[in-house]
Protein backbone atom coordinates (compact mmCIF):
# COMPACT_ATOMS: atom_id res chain seq x y z
CA UNK A 1 0.00 0.00 0.00
CA UNK A 2 2.71 2.49 0.99
CA UNK A 3 4.79 1.62 -2.08
CA UNK A 4 1.79 2.19 -4.35
CA UNK A 5 1.15 5.57 -2.77
CA UNK A 6 4.77 6.61 -3.36
CA UNK A 7 4.73 5.33 -6.93
CA UNK A 8 1.57 7.26 -7.80
CA UNK A 9 2.85 10.37 -6.02
CA UNK A 10 5.94 10.32 -8.25
CA UNK A 11 4.44 9.14 -11.54
CA UNK A 12 0.73 9.98 -11.28
CA UNK A 13 -2.17 7.90 -12.54
CA UNK A 14 -0.85 6.83 -15.92
CA UNK A 15 -2.22 3.45 -16.98
CA UNK A 16 -5.91 2.54 -16.53
CA UNK A 17 -5.32 -0.83 -18.23
CA UNK A 18 -2.78 -3.54 -17.55
CA UNK A 19 -1.19 -3.12 -20.97
CA UNK A 20 0.51 -0.24 -22.76
CA UNK A 21 -1.22 2.21 -25.14
CA UNK A 22 1.63 1.37 -27.54
CA UNK A 23 0.05 -2.08 -28.04
CA UNK A 24 -2.28 -0.67 -30.65
CA UNK A 25 -3.88 -3.86 -31.93
CA UNK A 26 -4.58 -4.97 -28.38
CA UNK A 27 -6.10 -1.58 -27.51
CA UNK A 28 -8.40 -1.71 -30.53
CA UNK A 29 -9.44 -5.28 -29.74
CA UNK A 30 -10.12 -4.30 -26.12
CA UNK A 31 -12.44 -1.43 -27.08
CA UNK A 32 -14.47 -3.61 -29.42
CA UNK A 33 -14.74 -6.32 -26.76
CA UNK A 34 -15.93 -3.77 -24.18
CA UNK A 35 -18.78 -2.65 -26.44
CA UNK A 36 -19.70 -6.21 -27.44
CA UNK A 37 -19.81 -7.27 -23.78
CA UNK A 38 -21.88 -4.24 -22.76
CA UNK A 39 -24.46 -5.04 -25.43
CA UNK A 40 -24.55 -8.70 -24.37
CA UNK A 41 -25.07 -7.73 -20.72
CA UNK A 42 -27.78 -5.24 -21.71
CA UNK A 43 -29.54 -7.90 -23.79
CA UNK A 44 -29.54 -10.26 -20.81
CA UNK A 45 -30.74 -7.54 -18.42
CA UNK A 46 -33.50 -6.18 -20.69
CA UNK A 47 -34.56 -9.59 -21.98
CA UNK A 48 -34.39 -8.32 -25.55
CA UNK A 49 -31.82 -6.84 -27.96
CA UNK A 50 -30.56 -3.54 -26.61
CA UNK A 51 -31.32 -0.65 -28.98
CA UNK A 52 -28.76 2.15 -28.72
CA UNK A 53 -29.72 3.75 -32.04
CA UNK A 54 -30.44 7.45 -31.51
CA UNK A 55 -29.58 7.20 -27.81
CA UNK A 56 -27.47 9.49 -25.63
CA UNK A 57 -24.75 7.54 -23.80
CA UNK A 58 -22.56 8.54 -20.85
CA UNK A 59 -19.37 6.75 -19.83
CA UNK A 60 -17.85 7.97 -16.55
CA UNK A 61 -14.13 7.21 -16.42
CA UNK A 62 -13.47 6.19 -20.04
CA UNK A 63 -9.74 5.64 -19.67
CA UNK A 64 -7.05 6.18 -22.25
CA UNK A 65 -8.85 6.68 -25.57
CA UNK A 66 -12.16 7.44 -27.27
CA UNK A 67 -12.35 4.16 -29.14
CA UNK A 68 -15.42 2.94 -27.26
CA UNK A 69 -17.24 6.19 -28.00
CA UNK A 70 -16.46 5.99 -31.72
CA UNK A 71 -17.65 2.38 -31.86
CA UNK A 72 -20.92 3.29 -30.13
CA UNK A 73 -21.47 6.16 -32.58
CA UNK A 74 -20.76 3.74 -35.44
CA UNK A 75 -23.49 1.49 -34.03
CA UNK A 76 -26.01 4.33 -34.21
CA UNK A 77 -25.77 6.14 -30.87
CA UNK A 78 -26.81 9.79 -31.18
CA UNK A 79 -24.18 11.09 -28.76
CA UNK A 80 -21.38 9.79 -26.56
CA UNK A 81 -20.38 11.73 -23.44
CA UNK A 82 -17.32 10.83 -21.38
CA UNK A 83 -16.00 12.48 -18.24
CA UNK A 84 -12.79 11.76 -16.35
CA UNK A 85 -10.65 13.24 -13.59
CA UNK A 86 -7.43 12.23 -15.35
CA UNK A 87 -6.60 13.46 -18.83
CA UNK A 88 -5.18 10.25 -20.25
CA UNK A 89 -6.23 10.80 -23.86
CA UNK A 90 -2.82 12.19 -24.76
CA UNK A 91 -1.58 8.60 -24.50
CA UNK A 92 -3.68 7.49 -27.47
CA UNK A 93 -1.85 8.03 -30.74
CA UNK A 94 -3.12 8.80 -34.21
CA UNK A 95 -1.92 5.31 -35.14
CA UNK A 96 -4.45 3.90 -32.68
CA UNK A 97 -7.33 5.79 -34.30
CA UNK A 98 -6.17 4.84 -37.79
CA UNK A 99 -6.23 1.17 -36.73
CA UNK A 100 -9.65 1.62 -35.14
CA UNK A 101 -11.10 3.19 -38.28
CA UNK A 102 -9.63 0.37 -40.42
CA UNK A 103 -11.37 -2.15 -38.15
CA UNK A 104 -14.68 -0.28 -38.47
CA UNK A 105 -14.27 -0.21 -42.25
CA UNK A 106 -13.47 -3.94 -42.30
CA UNK A 107 -16.66 -4.48 -40.28
CA UNK A 108 -18.69 -2.88 -43.04
CA UNK A 109 -19.00 0.77 -42.02
CA UNK A 110 -19.67 2.81 -45.17
CA UNK A 111 -17.39 5.61 -46.33
CA UNK A 112 -19.66 8.53 -45.44
CA UNK A 113 -20.23 7.21 -41.90
CA UNK A 114 -16.50 6.67 -41.48
CA UNK A 115 -15.77 10.21 -42.59
CA UNK A 116 -18.37 11.52 -40.14
CA UNK A 117 -16.66 9.68 -37.28
CA UNK A 118 -13.26 11.02 -38.33
CA UNK A 119 -14.75 14.51 -38.34
CA UNK A 120 -16.22 13.98 -34.86
CA UNK A 121 -12.83 12.88 -33.55
CA UNK A 122 -11.12 15.93 -35.07
CA UNK A 123 -13.74 18.20 -33.51
CA UNK A 124 -13.19 16.68 -30.08
CA UNK A 125 -9.41 16.85 -30.35
CA UNK A 126 -9.59 20.53 -31.31
CA UNK A 127 -11.97 21.46 -28.47
CA UNK A 128 -15.11 21.69 -30.64
CA UNK A 129 -16.83 18.53 -29.40
CA UNK A 130 -20.20 17.68 -30.93
CA UNK A 131 -21.46 14.07 -30.80
CA UNK A 132 -18.19 12.79 -29.28
CA UNK A 133 -18.04 14.79 -26.07
CA UNK A 134 -15.02 14.35 -23.79
CA UNK A 135 -14.72 16.33 -20.54
CA UNK A 136 -11.77 16.25 -18.16
CA UNK A 137 -12.35 17.77 -14.72
CA UNK A 138 -10.18 17.19 -11.70
CA UNK A 139 -13.26 17.48 -9.48
CA UNK A 140 -15.09 14.84 -11.56
CA UNK A 141 -18.28 16.90 -11.38
CA UNK A 142 -20.88 15.11 -13.49
CA UNK A 143 -23.42 17.89 -12.95
CA UNK A 144 -21.81 19.71 -15.91
CA UNK A 145 -23.77 17.25 -18.06
CA UNK A 146 -27.11 18.44 -16.72
CA UNK A 147 -29.59 18.73 -19.56
CA UNK A 148 -28.11 15.86 -21.58
CA UNK A 149 -31.04 13.51 -20.79
CA UNK A 150 -28.78 10.46 -20.89
CA UNK A 151 -30.37 7.14 -21.96
CA UNK A 152 -27.56 4.76 -20.98
CA UNK A 153 -24.80 4.99 -18.39
CA UNK A 154 -22.12 2.46 -19.34
CA UNK A 155 -18.92 1.85 -17.42
CA UNK A 156 -15.99 -0.56 -17.65
CA UNK A 157 -13.80 -1.15 -14.59
CA UNK A 158 -14.03 2.49 -13.48
CA UNK A 159 -16.42 2.67 -10.53
CA UNK A 160 -13.96 0.90 -8.24
CA UNK A 161 -11.62 3.88 -8.67
CA UNK A 162 -14.11 6.64 -7.81
CA UNK A 163 -13.40 8.38 -4.51
CA UNK A 164 -17.04 9.09 -3.68
CA UNK A 165 -19.44 6.56 -5.17
CA UNK A 166 -22.41 8.11 -3.35
CA UNK A 167 -21.73 11.51 -4.96
CA UNK A 168 -21.09 9.98 -8.38
CA UNK A 169 -24.37 8.04 -8.46
CA UNK A 170 -26.28 11.03 -7.05
CA UNK A 171 -24.91 13.22 -9.85
CA UNK A 172 -25.58 10.53 -12.46
CA UNK A 173 -29.17 10.44 -11.31
CA UNK A 174 -29.44 14.14 -12.08
CA UNK A 175 -28.35 13.83 -15.73
CA UNK A 176 -30.36 10.78 -16.86
CA UNK A 177 -33.92 10.61 -18.10
CA UNK A 178 -36.61 8.38 -16.51
CA UNK A 179 -36.19 4.87 -17.86
CA UNK A 180 -32.44 5.29 -18.36
CA UNK A 181 -30.37 2.13 -17.89
CA UNK A 182 -27.23 1.91 -15.75
CA UNK A 183 -24.64 -0.78 -16.48
CA UNK A 184 -21.28 -0.98 -14.73
CA UNK A 185 -18.66 -3.71 -14.87
CA UNK A 186 -16.77 -3.44 -11.59
CA UNK A 187 -13.46 -5.10 -10.69
CA UNK A 188 -13.60 -5.68 -6.92
CA UNK A 189 -10.19 -7.24 -6.38
CA UNK A 190 -6.67 -6.05 -5.70
CA UNK A 191 -5.30 -4.14 -8.68
CA UNK A 192 -1.58 -4.50 -7.95
CA UNK A 193 -0.43 -6.94 -10.59
CA UNK A 194 2.05 -8.83 -8.40
CA UNK A 195 -0.64 -9.55 -5.79
CA UNK A 196 -3.67 -9.94 -8.01
CA UNK A 197 -3.18 -13.63 -8.80
CA UNK A 198 -2.01 -14.96 -5.43
CA UNK A 199 -3.94 -12.68 -3.04
CA UNK A 200 -6.88 -11.01 -4.85
CA UNK A 201 -8.48 -9.81 -1.58
CA UNK A 202 -5.29 -8.17 -0.32
CA UNK A 203 -6.84 -4.67 -0.30
CA UNK A 204 -9.50 -5.86 2.16
CA UNK A 205 -6.96 -6.90 4.81
CA UNK A 206 -6.12 -3.38 5.98
CA UNK A 207 -7.82 -1.22 8.59
CA UNK A 208 -9.84 1.75 7.35
CA UNK A 209 -7.32 4.11 8.96
CA UNK A 210 -4.31 2.58 7.19
CA UNK A 211 -6.16 2.37 3.89
CA UNK A 212 -7.00 6.09 4.06
CA UNK A 213 -3.44 6.90 5.12
CA UNK A 214 -2.08 5.16 2.00
CA UNK A 215 -4.61 6.71 -0.34
CA UNK A 216 -3.45 7.58 -3.88
CA UNK A 217 -5.12 8.61 -7.12
CA UNK A 218 -6.97 5.69 -8.65
CA UNK A 219 -6.80 3.56 -5.49
CA UNK A 220 -9.57 0.89 -5.41
CA UNK A 221 -12.32 2.15 -3.09
CA UNK A 222 -13.38 -1.22 -1.54
CA UNK A 223 -17.07 -0.46 -2.22
CA UNK A 224 -18.95 -3.78 -2.25
CA UNK A 225 -21.91 -4.90 -4.44
CA UNK A 226 -24.44 -4.60 -1.61
CA UNK A 227 -23.37 -0.97 -1.14
CA UNK A 228 -23.91 -0.23 -4.85
CA UNK A 229 -27.37 -1.76 -4.56
CA UNK A 230 -28.19 0.43 -1.57
CA UNK A 231 -26.98 3.71 -3.05
CA UNK A 232 -28.71 3.06 -6.39
CA UNK A 233 -31.99 2.31 -4.61
CA UNK A 234 -31.61 5.42 -2.43
CA UNK A 235 -31.29 7.52 -5.59
CA UNK A 236 -34.41 6.21 -7.31
CA UNK A 237 -33.06 3.32 -9.38
CA UNK A 238 -35.03 0.09 -9.59
CA UNK A 239 -34.77 -3.44 -11.02
CA UNK A 240 -31.23 -3.59 -9.64
CA UNK A 241 -29.44 -6.76 -10.70
CA UNK A 242 -25.97 -7.88 -9.67
CA UNK A 243 -24.37 -10.63 -11.72
CA UNK A 244 -20.97 -12.11 -10.85
CA UNK A 245 -18.59 -12.45 -13.79
CA UNK A 246 -15.69 -13.98 -11.85
CA UNK A 247 -15.71 -15.82 -8.52
CA UNK A 248 -13.03 -16.60 -5.95
CA UNK A 249 -11.71 -20.06 -5.24
CA UNK A 250 -13.59 -21.28 -2.15
CA UNK A 251 -10.46 -22.67 -0.47
CA UNK A 252 -8.66 -19.35 -0.76
CA UNK A 253 -11.69 -17.47 0.59
CA UNK A 254 -12.00 -19.80 3.58
CA UNK A 255 -8.33 -19.29 4.43
CA UNK A 256 -8.26 -15.53 4.02
CA UNK A 257 -11.63 -14.53 5.52
CA UNK A 258 -10.43 -14.50 9.18
CA UNK A 259 -7.63 -12.10 8.20
CA UNK A 260 -9.84 -9.48 6.51
CA UNK A 261 -10.81 -6.13 7.94
CA UNK A 262 -13.72 -6.91 10.28
CA UNK A 263 -16.37 -5.20 8.17
CA UNK A 264 -15.58 -7.48 5.21
CA UNK A 265 -15.91 -10.76 7.08
CA UNK A 266 -19.72 -10.76 6.94
CA UNK A 267 -21.03 -13.05 4.18
CA UNK A 268 -23.48 -10.32 3.08
CA UNK A 269 -20.49 -8.58 1.48
CA UNK A 270 -20.23 -11.43 -1.07
CA UNK A 271 -16.45 -11.49 -0.86
CA UNK A 272 -16.45 -14.39 -3.34
CA UNK A 273 -17.32 -11.88 -6.07
CA UNK A 274 -14.19 -10.75 -7.95
CA UNK A 275 -15.87 -9.01 -10.87
CA UNK A 276 -19.53 -8.09 -11.26
CA UNK A 277 -21.85 -6.37 -13.68
CA UNK A 278 -24.48 -4.21 -12.01
CA UNK A 279 -27.58 -3.07 -13.93
CA UNK A 280 -30.42 -0.80 -12.88
CA UNK A 281 -33.21 1.30 -14.40
CA UNK A 282 -34.11 4.86 -13.40
CA UNK A 283 -37.67 5.05 -12.15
Amino acid sequence: MAVNKLRYALLGYRRPRDFSPAQIDRCVKYDFEVVENWLAYLNAYLGKPADIAGKNILEPGPGQDLGVGLILLAKGARKYNAIDAHDLLAQSSESFYEALFRRLEDNGLDKSSLEELQDQLERTQSGRADRLNYICREDFDLSVLAGEAVDFVLSQAAFEHFDDVHRTIRQLTGVVRPGAVFLAVIDLQTHTRRLRERDPLNIYRYSDYYYRLCRYAGQPNRFRPVEYQEVLADNGWGDIQIRPLALLDSDYLRQVRPHLNGKFIDEDNQMEYLTVVICATKK
